[in-house]
């Protein structure tokens, strides 16, 4: 079949462009090797047009141009004809199963994609090919503008419509995936000149990888994750494991120096997690057998290489997007509440029915991304997605929302599965799907007007001997929401394992005119509505009132926000205002993931709301506690009692003073403190470590030691320092007795003990960035003030809190690396899951506020504007100077000269 392409009348030559490292260029300018097909290599052309460079080099098997043209000269032939010669060989078969023939041209699209630029960079199970959309697009909605894919996977939709310069939509619940698609997109919206260079700087870390990870320090904070949500046999040999925690430190550091480069190296990583492990995909991820092993022994060092090789040569062959993609929500059944106006064309291809386990196939790069650190996390995560294997069965689900009436199709169909099942969770299963499934049509036609186009692509099932149609059930589904269905074209054909035939569709559907008149859904006011909150806030902005009168105090606010001294502490006033904006009037939920010494928190607990606060430092943890959760006066004089006692009988003991020796920050340690004092204060660091603190009660004896231990005024054990950081010591060695300055703490502290009749909170020991307790949840607000960029380091400002709850000098020298103030120096990314993950907790409607620090060298508010306007709306932004603001007699404040404000809504 001869094919002539025609453009304004003239015949157009087929050309593909491939790229190569060393082919001559000028300038920046890239430039490849041009090769013509004619005619009668038209069925080739079509076949290799889309692919990749790096694709067309693998089927070549030359990657540098030097050693193609060498080959060429020694067979006498030009470079472009030994080329076409040598794709003619590798692609040999394959050609036989390409069609140019329109219609079955969906289905030869269908089953490509493998090659084409951006598709390879993760591998994605049961996607379709970017020409397989492209193919829908102009063939059943031409027109569209706006494209949305409920379930995208991959990207493909959103992205193939950009690149056609149309408005691609999507959800997608796996924060794998959404991290992947946003990169795509990223690349795609670049200028090339920007994609070459970042293809350079790949290509420049693919050369010396190995030096680079050398130099990087393994993550120990992704090792503990990985301890804990994974048990059994290991996923890694010891070398490739140990590499893994270096590549997460290497993106974190090169996402310092460079966001895009940093996305674009931990894809790479992503990509090379399984093919460097113990475990192979096979339909579902498994462990490789003993013979697979003795076959090819898995090496993540290459594997990392050859992935950033791909991602390299795809930034050079990509174009640059005329259109844009826009990430909508992770849920596809709340779809009516995200999008504020409808679409014109939905191309997906749903979950199939008992098909593959996405998160289980995902847990690797879930861990590496920081969205894994215990095993419930992956329940959590399975039960946010639409039930759609055995696994996900739940009584809850089979049961729950979605279509009152099931069709008569489906109802048939469940019963003869009850019937016959080999396990009576598949009915279940059945049922939970399509009753989800359901949930999400009417979403869909929410978001539609009277002439859009939905196209959906997925296969049927058999359990047994019971077929379960699932294309004819959707095709029900859909009528019952006003659509008909226009077209069914079968993509493929299979045959499940006890020799049914079955089959994969494309269905494509257009509104039914009678019932559709009614139910159309005009486009949404993209104003947002006003409520007293925003009121509220407005409020807050235009007056500060922190600034101003008794808010501007030091001292103001309840007493126990001086329950212990702490660098950093938000102001009260702040804390008190926020959240008397952003929370209903009493009963609401609010999280602060950076609590520090829970000032967040525990204001919004005395305004009547339940409060939790996340902080990785057991000193400020502990301070949290004492605030948020109850307090019994009778429970802590036992304890008080206890720690006397304790003190007692260790006090004579000898100190190791070559251990405390090692403690030095501002001073070594035991210069801050009379020897008999500092038995004192070690016996009570003993008793603490026996005797963590548990509850509320235990936490404010806590609290109150670590605020005596060092300050200016009698009340402090220490020689003369600073309440709030301990600066080198001054004055007289003075005797004072550990249990009487605690004792007067205590009691000055129980004089405002709250009030048994408020809600008690909670303080995690949690890492922001990690997954998040699954009781955090269903919140009104997250209201939180990260450390600053340049601010004072926490640890050594609160060094010798840290050293009394239990941390000696190999923790100062390793654990400072978990903390979020050093590791933001390398990558603001790791905001990324902490953005990812309030979205997912808050109620729709409920508000995300950040308080940041701006100096000359970082401008927060716009990195983490960028962050987390990819999961949240943006709906407000401010600064106010504080160089007018007191230092507290602390020398070194840092650099920040304003305090930023975002204000971000729940979609």
């Amino acid at each position: 079949m001869v094919v002539t392409l025609f453009k304004g009348g003239q015949i157009m030559q087929l050309t593909k462009t491939v790229y190569f490292r060393d082919y001559p260029s000028v300038g920046q300018k890239k430039s490849g090797l041009t090769i013509s097909f004619p005619d009668k290599d038209a069925k080739l052309y079509g076949y290799v047009e889309p692919l990749s460079s790096y694709s067309v080099r693998r089927i070549i098997g030359y990657d540098l141009f030097a050693e193609l043209n060498s080959a060429a000269d020694r067979v006498g032939s030009p470079v472009a004809t030994y080329v076409r010669a040598l794709l003619k060989k590798g692609i040999n078969g394959n050609l036989q199963d390409f069609s140019l023939d329109r219609k079955a041209g969906l289905q030869a699209t269908f089953r490509g994609g493998k090659g084409s630029p951006l598709h390879d960079w993760f591998p994605y199970l049961e996607g379709y090919s970017p020409d397989f959309v492209g193919s829908i697009i102009s063939e059943y909605a031409p027109k569209a503008e706006t494209i949305l894919d409920p379930f995208c996977g991959s990207g493909t939709t959103a992205l193939v419509a950009a690149l056609k310069g149309r408005r691609g939509f999507y959800t997608e619940v796996n924060p794998v995936c959404q991290y992947v698609i946003a990169a795509k997109a990223s690349a795609l919206s670049m200028p090339s000149s920007k994609r070459h260079s970042l293809s350079t700087h790949l290509l420049e870390i693919g050369d010396g990888l190995s030096a680079l990870l050398k130099k990087s320090q393994p993550d120990t904070a992704l090792r503990s994750a990985y301890e804990m949500a994974f048990s059994g046999r290991p996923s890694f040999d010891n070398i490739a494991f140990d590499l893994i925690l270096r590549a997460r430190a290497l993106a974190d550091r090169l996402g310092a120096e460079n966001a895009a480069l940093g996305v674009l190296f931990t894809v790479a990583v992503l990509r090379s997690l399984v093919p460097g492990s113990l475990l192979i995909r096979r339909g579902d991820l498994r462990f490789r057998t003993d013979a697979e092993l003795a076959r090819e022994r898995p090496c993540f060092m290459m594997a990392l290489k050859n992935s950033l090789h791909i991602i390299a040569s795809d930034l050079d062959d990509c174009e640059t997007a005329s259109g844009t993609v826009q990430f909508v929500g992770s849920d596809a059944r709340q779809l009516a509440a995200e999008l504020k106006s409808p679409v014109d064309a939905i191309i997906t291809s749903p979950p199939y029915l008992n098909g593959t386990n996405y998160f289980r196939n995902t847990k690797l790069e879930l861990w590496f991304l920081r969205q894994l650190a215990c095993k419930s996390h992956l329940r959590r995560y399975r039960d946010a997605a639409i039930t759609s294997g055995i696994n996900d069965v739940t009584v809850r689900k089979s049961r729950g929302n979605g279509a009152s009436v099931l069709p008569t199709l489906l109802t048939d169909t469940i019963e003869a599965l009850v019937d016959n099942a080999y396990d009576q969770r598949i009915p279940m299963m059945v049922e939970a799907y399509f009753r989800e499934m359901s949930m999400v049509i009417q979403n869909l036609s929410q978001v539609s007007h009277r002439d859009t186009t939905v196209a959906i692509d997925l296969g049927d099932s058999c359990y047994g001997d019971i077929w379960v149609p699932t294309h004819d059930i959707i095709c029900d589904l859909m009528a019952q929401h006003g659509f008909d269905r226009s077209e069914l074209v079968v993509l493929r054909e299979r045959q499940s394992r006890g020799g049914s035939r079955l089959s994969q569709t494309l269905q494509v559907f257009k509104p039914n005119s009678g019932r559709w008149s009614g139910m159309m859904k005009e486009p949404k006011s993209t104003t947002l509505k006003s409520d007293i909150r925003m009121k509220r806030w407005t409020t807050f902005r235009e007056n500060l009132p922190h600034q101003r009168g008794e808010m501007a105090k030091r001292n103001w606010g309840h007493p126990w926000h001086s329950l212990c001294s702490y660098q950093g502490k938000l102001k009260a006033s702040i804390a008190h205002t926020l959240t008397h904006a952003l929370l209903p009037e009493r009963e609401g939920r609010i999280l602060d993931p950076f609590s520090g010494v829970g000032s967040i928190p525990f204001e919004a607990r005395l305004q009547g709301h339940t409060a939790f606060g996340f902080d990785i430092s057991p000193a400020a943890i502990a301070i949290s506690r004492a605030k948020l959760e109850t307090v019994d006066e009778v429970e802590v004089r036992r304890v008080m009692d206890d720690l006397e006692t304790y003190i007692d009988r260790h006090k004579s003991r000898p100190l190791n003073k070559k251990a405390l020796d090692t403690i030095r920050f501002n001073g070594p340690l035991l210069a801050y403190f009379h020897q008999e004092t500092l038995k004192e204060i070690a016996a009570a660091r003993a008793f603490f470590l026996q005797n963590p603190p548990e509850t509320g009660s235990q936490a404010l004896v806590f609290a109150s030691m670590l605020h005596v231990l060092h300050g200016n005024r009698p009340y402090a054990l220490s020689r003369r320092s600073h309440p709030i950081t301990p600066f080198a010591p001054t004055g007289e060695f003075e005797y004072r007795r550990v249990i009487e300055k605690v004792g007067q703490k205590v009691d000055r502290a129980l004089m405002h003990v709250t009030s048994r009749d408020v809600p008690s909170g909670r303080s995690f020991d949690q890492d922001a960035t990690a997954a998040w307790p699954e009781d955090v949840t269903d919140l009104d607000a997250i209201i939180t003030s990260p450390p600053f960029f340049d601010s004072t380091r926490f640890h050594t400002a609160n060094w010798m809190r840290l050293w009394f709850a239990g941390w000696d000098a190999q923790d100062f020298a390793e654990k400072p690396e978990m903390f979020v103030d050093e590791r933001q120096k390398r990558s603001f990314a790791i905001y990324d899951s902490i953005f990812a993950q309030g979205a997912e907790r808050l109620k729709k409607g409920a508000y995300f506020a950040v308080h940041l620090g701006k100096s000359a060298k970082c401008d927060m508010a716009a990195a983490l504007t960028a962050i987390g306007s990819n999961y949240l709306d943006l709906v407000d932004s401010f600064a106010e100077s504080v160089e007018h603001c007191e230092s507290h007699g602390i020398r070194d404040k840092g650099t920040v000269t304003h305090h930023q404000y975002l204000l971000f809504k729940r979609r």
